[in-house]
């Protein structure tokens, strides 16, 4: 069972502002006595790690002696790329079910036993199969598991086509996810569920958990693929990777358990994408969390492409942190060479604070770049995970801070209560407003209302290209000592911009795929002081 500790850390701390427990900034820490950076592996794909006995094991679908299945052991992280290799598992000749295109191996500890899920089968035969170690080491030797069917297939009612396996614990009962076709004539890859009696034989009916209905599932083909169950804090999820992994779309989806039975799909809450292109890294995906040996911190490791699925994918390491309602909070992917704070004890690392323990701090994807443009600035006391206080006052342009969650949905609607407090004497146009959408500094789009000018301004860069300011009249009477509603619908490129309900602007900007990446949602004041409440970033579709 992977299971996860309470706990929230931050993915790139190398370049991150440390928050002091008042919620004001706090002074850059000093850099790590040695820092990694992605990617760590290269020739690696679909990764799956455990811990075991103080060091790390890892499988992959590429990277292997030709014709075995392997494990790779490692003392550190950071390491994963010089990584003993062990061949376990020398995977037969044809015509054997199991001799053709053998996809993600994923080693697993369960009871004391170490198994390796994996799928084979030429074509429309793919089907899943097991090994159990012959041994008490991770590093075998294997041998095909006696499941009651020919080379250790787990069988299931449905007996279609079916790949990526994983297996996890809800409530102390083991259930198996796989990605498979819907009927023989495949069509999709959906996200199954079922039960398992013991590692080795499902016991129910299949159950389909997700299916390609959004659209940045289904770029080049539709597909969901790649499930992984863990736990963290009570809390039960399901990452998956959505779109044909030759496109750059490729990316990490999220289902969260509500409670109830698991086989109820309708106990499942699908968001996303939660992982998604960023700083170069296209077709980031296959995520699977791991916590670092001396168990202070999360962390997490996915693939990414260089010439589109196998081979030449590679293996790349990021912290994980969690959000303040207990998700998984991923960021950007760190682009290639940036520097990054090792995992505690790897390194010369003692570790690093979180830097968003309130929900709130600096912008991810600027730091995913390595540069600091995305940094809060001004001041600022944070009143909750969904409020805070602003002042730009005292020289600084923009006062900003940046709400610590995964890039938004591809359509959404931000919403927030903002009451002005204050006004400066060094603006023309002195405001206050929101992010709707920060990306990084070439990608972000902004509502103000200009109490002295009596407008809602909506500003935007996209691409690098600085869009033009729009204003909007405010209405009669308008009155800034009380709290108004400010709303941004997205819906690809199109943003509807509201007050108190009424829209009062609506812009589409220009650009090519990516128009604009979907970014964080944040508080942004000039030379005035606000109080901003309620602020909820839902999904529309």
């Amino acid at each position: 069972m992977r299971v996860l500790a309470a706990g929230k850390w931050f993915l790139c701390a190398a370049v991150a502002l440390a928050l002091a427990a008042s919620g004001q900034p706090a002074s850059r820490p000093a850099a790590a006595a040695t820092t990694f950076s992605n990617p760590v592996a290269t020739n690696r794909s679909d990764p799956h790690i455990i811990s075991y006995g103080g060091k790390y094991y890892y499988t992959s679908t590429d990277g292997c002696v030709g014709g075995y299945i392997c494990v790779w052991q490692s003392a550190t992280l950071t390491g994963l790329g010089s990584a003993t290799r062990f061949p376990v598992f020398q995977i037969p000749a044809c015509p054997a079910v199991n001799c053709a295109e053998v996809w993600a191996p994923e080693i697993h500890a369960i009871d004391g036993t170490f198994y390796i899920y994996y799928t084979a089968g030429a074509g429309d035969a793919h089907r899943i199969f097991a090994l159990r170690a012959t041994t008490g080491s991770p590093t075998g030797a294997y041998a095909e598991a006696n499941t009651g069917a020919p080379h250790g297939q787990i069988t299931e009612s449905s007996n279609t086509w079916a790949i990526d396996p994983d297996v996890f614990q809800i409530g102390g009962t083991l259930y198996l996810t796989w990605s498979g076709w819907p009927s023989a004539s495949g069509g999709e890859q959906d996200i199954f569920l079922a039960s398992m009696s013991d590692p080795l034989h499902v016991n129910s009916k299949r159950v389909m958990l997700s299916r390609p209905d959004r659209a940045w599932e289904k770029d080049g083909l539709a597909v969901n693929e790649g499930p992984v169950g863990f736990q963290h804090g009570g809390r039960t999820f399901l990452t998956y990777s959505g779109s044909f992994c030759d496109t750059v779309s490729y990316a990490v989806g999220l289902l969260t358990f509500a409670g109830g039975d698991p086989l109820n799909a309708s106990a499942w809450q699908k968001t996303g994408p939660i992982f998604k292109y960023h700083s170069g890294v296209k077709g980031s995906a296959s995520f699977v969390p791991i916590r670092t040996l001396d168990g202070t911190e999360d962390w997490f490791l996915v693939h990414s492409n260089t010439k589109g699925c196998d081979p030449g994918r590679e293996l790349r390491l990021q912290r994980l942190l969690w959000d303040t309602d207990g998700s998984p909070l991923l960021g950007y992917p760190v682009g290639d060479g940036v520097a990054l704070t090792p995992p505690s004890g790897e390194l010369g690392s003692a570790g690093s604070p979180n830097p968003y323990n309130q929900g709130w701090g600096n912008a991810f994807g600027d730091l995913a770049e390595g540069v600091d443009d995305g940094e809060v600035a001004g001041s600022w006391t944070v009143n909750s995970p969904t409020g805070a206080t602003l002042t730009s006052f005292g020289g600084v342009p923009w006062t900003r801070l940046f709400r610590a969650s995964n890039p938004n949905y591809e359509t959404y609607r931000v919403t927030v209560d903002a009451r002005w407090t204050g006004t400066g004497t060094t603006s023309n146009y002195p405001k206050y407003g929101i992010y709707a959408s920060y990306d990084d500094r070439n990608n972000h789009v902004e509502v103000f209302i200009d109490r002295k000018n009596l407008v809602l301004a909506t500003h935007a860069v996209v691409q690098g290209a600085e869009q033009p300011w729009q204003n909007a009249a405010l209405p009669a009477g308008f009155d800034p000592a009380v709290a108004h509603r400010l709303s941004v619908l997205k819906t690809g490129a199109t943003y509807a911009f509201s007050l108190d309900g009424a829209v009062l602007q609506t812009r589409t900007f220009p650009g090519t795929f990516p128009v604009l990446l979907n970014g964080q949602v944040g508080l942004v004041t000039e030379d005035s002081t606000a109080a901003y409440t309620n602020l909820a970033v839902t999904e529309t579709r």
